[in-house]
């Protein structure tokens, strides 16, 4: 089965944690569960604008929150973490490279996920204290967010 993934970036300038004995929120319920269709490997079909992705040809999400985008001979080219909460709307799929946490940017962004088909919008911007300096958060459906 071949799962493919469609990018779209906008170029500008923590997860959870629960105790063992504390029983999960709905929340965290629906983020578990949706990691288990969001985790793998997904194969980068089309990006906009053309060259967000770089070389790389696949994203591979795994269920601890890290990813790697991964180039030619399955060098990986680039990693770090990522969230999902799959109970906003529209759905959130927001992460940071290892480099990007050096620089301090960050990457906010949505989801859609239907069958092996998993689109997303993102903008990179940074964090001031508790205030995002970059381009807002992509809203409403991937398909009516202007591509750039």
């Amino acid at each position: 089965m071949n799962r493919i993934i469609l990018l779209l970036v906008a170029m500008a300038g923590p997860g959870f944690a629960a105790k063992a004995d504390e029983p999960k929120s709905d929340k965290q319920q629906a983020t578990a569960k949706a990691l288990e269709t969001f985790a793998g490997s997904w194969e980068i079909v089309k990006v906009s604008p053309e060259g967000a992705a770089k070389d790389a040809k696949r994203l591979v999400f795994k269920k601890d929150g890290t990813y790697a985008a991964v180039g030619e001979a399955n060098k990986e080219l680039w990693g770090g973490t990522f969230e999902i909460d799959p109970t906003a709307t529209p759905k959130v799929w927001d992460h940071r490279s290892h480099d990007g946490k050096k620089k301090g940017t960050d990457v906010l962004g949505i989801y859609e996920l239907d069958g092996d088909s998993l689109k997303v919008a993102c903008v990179v911007g940074q964090w001031k204290g508790k205030e995002w300096t970059g381009k807002a958060r992509p809203r409403g459906s991937i398909r009516k967010t202007r591509t750039w």
